[in-house]
């Protein structure tokens, strides 16, 4: 036998009591509004989170509308400016030469 064995054989007289728990009615009500309170706090911990969270996307996703439309912006005169140089170049290198007289036709 083991010593773990042993020493149970020994000490045979040790009684085990159960514990019993009684609640009256006001502790029952008690402990019901206690747990209430508890799940009422933990949803409006979530409810709190999540309406942050919304608020912080909505944010970032009116900015991100701000920037695009920046870049939209920057973009239509970045190519206008380029239409421009480019017309100013193409003028330059057709080396056209200046009109002295104008004739005009007119349809019968």
């Amino acid at each position: 036998m083991s010593s773990a064995a042993m020493s149970l054989r020994k000490n045979q007289n040790i009684v085990k009591n159960k514990i019993k728990l009684q609640s009256g009615p006001v502790s029952t009500a008690l402990m019901l509004v206690c747990l209430v309170i508890l799940l009422g706090l933990m949803y409006l911990s979530q409810v709190t989170k999540t309406s942050t969270f919304n608020y912080k996307i909505s944010n970032l996703e009116q900015k991100q509308t701000q920037l695009q439309s920046t870049k939209d912006n920057l973009s239509i005169d970045a190519a206008r400016l380029q239409s421009i140089a480019e017309a100013k170049k193409a003028a330059e290198t057709a080396q056209l030469a200046p009109v002295k007289t104008v004739s005009y036709t007119t349809a019968r």
